[in-house]
């Protein structure tokens, strides 16, 4: 059950299908039925003021024409209200007023958006308005209702500068209104994300993400264009995002070269709410509650309030959290046990905070400093019984029992802190670059590993820090007086550092007490300080050959290096005389390759083919952690996984209704780094996945409907 109480000073926005975002003309699908100078029937409009950027995409939709715009000009700028009976033309001219924007209709039929010329900028007498009837008034019963159209979407993101879905990827995109229909039946992003995107495994619906593989391999996750991966990899990086501050998410599918590690599943691009624009304030409460346990430990609630504002030159954004989750329970009533393997939120308090401030220097540069901290925390009277692990396998359920007495329980805290330049015509191409920071630091729920050599053959409580540094640099780059020629290069730094302590507790308390009492004795070191440092360049060209043809090809090498100091692994804590690791350096590198050709069918038809190489290094951090008295880091054959990654795929729409399908296989000759029971495995055994995608969405006037389907098989 949930209930929300919104005080809103915008209109909550309608569900978003219209508009086609992109860095870029070059990419962007073709409308050849469209003249350049032919004007758009005039089609009945109701819309009130908004964001730009939503306001852009219903005009998209009802008039059936693309709009091009750059996301970074949309961001943080607000329309003015667009009603009557309007061309395309004539609607989107009204929405941009007083936005400093203009636009011009390309010679594929499109409306791309740009920044006004000095000359546009000088006051001017107001035009008479277009003939528009009242908004009030519903039109004739004679005259027919325009019907709404699924224009093309093409989605950009600021890792690269360029657009994030090329014509040969196949994306989903979702809005903020969809966010917040998904937030209302679960508020865990994991699991929002699987109800939307196909190809994603279904969510632990816990703390972790472990598992949950986009078309069977890892996914890399960006918030505004920064990884949240790291090489020791924790398994918590949705939960590091707080779901009220996101504005768009958009998930591409399929191994991408130019990425980087992390990405051979494909990128989960998540983009928090932008500053500046016209002062809103939006404030939600809401609650919710087990309908099977109806009482205040089931009961849960959140506050957010979200304020954003600027002016010509500063603009800011401000986002405040806190949320209180309560316990859950089964269809009987019965109390869920708490995860005992990788932790859950049950009983939990969660807090965040982020701001944006912007400084716009000049009509084509912008200064933006960011910063966002999300602390979660467990406080819970229940464990999960440890007598269900002595019944045979799958013969008990989990029980909960009340009792336990944890000073320090699951929690997750996440600092960010990021500062970034844009330059919109810097020699003719577009700049961009940000310097990142990151501190993370997860705490596990504590585990009976007595019988665990590797762990010290302890009851213990890992807990894992990582502290991030990293850059980017990226040019957008047209070439050709046609434009339409275009290559977005650069390049990108990582240096991450990680440990991992863990807590020990007393055995004999612990036994006493049935496995609810954690009394702590002492702390060892798990993994040690181990440094990753990783440098990568990136060129990626895109050409359009015509009205019909569209190509891409790029190429990414990378470079990294893992290291460590002398250590003494848990395994030779009970030896009588234990051993020490020699500290150690390892390197990789990989060059990686994509390619892709786009081909227009018909009208709003195309179909594609394309190849692509995805990149994994290997988690260094697993090894170092289960190592032993003759371990060498030199000899442990570690290798980065390289996927190939094939695709066939087809888009269409047919007026308020759109479809695609998409065919593909990946391959690597490597595995992954896996740890069963807590020991190390290495698996050097080769990887192939193959299955088909398909997604089917209707978008009518006053509702909305859609389906995804998966088929996939990996061996």
């Amino acid at each position: 059950m949930s209930i929300s109480l919104r005080a809103d000073a915008r209109a909550r926005p309608h569900r978003l299908a219209g508009l086609a975002l992109a860095a870029a003309l070059a990419c962007a699908a073709p409308l050849p039925g469209q003249a350049a100078g032919a004007a758009s029937p005039p089609v009945q409009l109701d819309i009130a003021a908004g964001p730009l950027a939503q306001t852009l995409m219903r005009i998209g939709q009802a008039s059936g024409r693309t709009i091009v715009a750059d996301p970074a000009l949309l961001s943080g700028r607000r329309a003015a209200p667009v009603q009557g009976s309007l061309t395309a033309e004539q609607a989107l001219r009204r929405a941009l007023e007083g936005s400093g924007l203009a636009f011009d209709a390309t010679p594929a039929g499109a409306l791309q958006v740009r920044v006004q010329t000095p000359a546009e900028r000088a006051p001017a007498p107001a035009a008479p308005a277009a003939s528009a009837a009242p908004a009030v008034l519903a039109p004739p019963a004679a005259a027919a209702e325009p019907e709404q159209t699924l224009a093309a979407v093409v989605v950009s993101d600021r890792r690269i500068g360029g657009t994030l879905i090329q014509p040969t990827r196949q994306v989903t995109v979702i809005e903020e209104q969809e966010l917040d229909d998904l937030r209302a039946t679960s508020p865990n992003l994991g699991s929002m994300l699987t109800k939307s995107v196909p190809g994603l495994s279904d969510s632990s619906r816990n703390l972790s993400d472990f598992g949950q593989t986009l078309r069977g391999r890892n996914a890399l996750v960006l918030v505004d264009g920064i990884p949240l991966n790291t090489n020791r990899d924790s398994a918590r990086n949705l939960v590091n995002i707080d779901p009220s501050q996101i504005e768009r998410i958009e998930v591409l599918r399929g191994s991408q070269a130019i990425y980087g590690s992390g990405a051979s599943g494909g990128i989960i691009s998540v983009t928090t709410r932008p500053a500046g624009g016209a002062p809103p304030a939006q404030t939600t409460v809401s609650m919710d509650a087990a309908l099977s346990h109806l009482s205040r430990e089931g009961m849960g609630a959140q506050v957010q309030h979200h304020m954003a504002g600027g002016g010509e030159q500063v603009d800011y954004a401000l986002d405040i959290s806190a949320r209180r989750i309560g316990g859950s329970y089964d269809g009987n009533g019965d109390r869920i046990a708490p995860d005992a393997s990788q932790g859950d939120l049950f009983d939990s308090n969660t807090y965040s905070v982020g701001g944006k401030l912007g400084l716009r220097i000049d009509a084509d540069q912008r200064v933006q400093i960011a910063a966002s901290y999300l602390r979660a925390r467990q406080n819970t009277d229940y464990a999960s019984d440890p007598a269900v692990n002595r019944a045979p396998l799958g013969s008990v359920a989990a029980r909960a029992i009340k009792g336990l007495e944890l000073a320090d329980q699951n929690e997750v805290e996440n600092t960010l802190l990021s500062l970034s330049y844009e330059h919109k015509d810097w020699a003719g191409s577009a700049v961009s670059a940000t310097l990142y920071g990151r501190d993370n630091f997860t705490r596990f729920s504590p585990s009976d590993s007595r019988s665990n050599t590797n762990r010290g053959n302890n009851v213990d409580q890992v807990m894992q820090d990582n502290k991030v540094f990293g850059g980017r640099l990226t040019v957008d780059t047209p070439l050709g007086q046609a434009k339409r020629t275009r290559v977005v290069w650069g390049g990108d730094v990582i240096d991450e550092r990680s440990k991992m302590p863990l807590d020990v507790f007393d055995p004999a308390v612990y036994d006493a007490s049935g496995g609810l009492v954690f009394e702590r004795t002492g702390q060892q070191i798990f993994l040690p300080w181990t440094t990753t440092r990783s440098v990568g360049t990136f060129a990626q060209l895109q050409h359009r050959f015509g009205e019909r043809w569209s190509a891409e090809g790029g190429l990414r090498y990378e470079r990294a290096q893992a290291s460590f100091d002398d250590f003494q692994p848990l395994s030779q804590s009970r030896v009588a005389n234990p051993a020490t690791v020699r500290g150690g350096k390892v390197s990789y590198d990989a060059l990686l390759y994509n390619a892709g050709l786009a081909y227009q069918l018909v009208k709003d038809h195309e179909v594609y083919a394309s190849f692509s190489q995805g990149f994994d290094l290997p988690d260094v951090g697993l090894q170092l952690r289960n190592a032993g008295a003759r371990f060498d880091i030199n000899a442990s054959e570690l290798e980065p996984v390289k996927t190939d990654n094939y695709e066939l795929g087809w888009r269409g729409r047919w007026h308020n209704t759109a479809s695609t399908l998409a065919v593909f296989h990946s391959r690597s000759d490597l595995g992954a780094i896996q740890s069963f029971n807590n020991g190390l495995r290495l698996t050097r055994t080769r990887e192939r996945i193959y299955g088909v995608e398909a997604t089917l969405d209707y978008s009518g006037r006053f509702w909305s409907l859609g389906g995804t389907a998966t088929w996939m098989q990996g061996r």
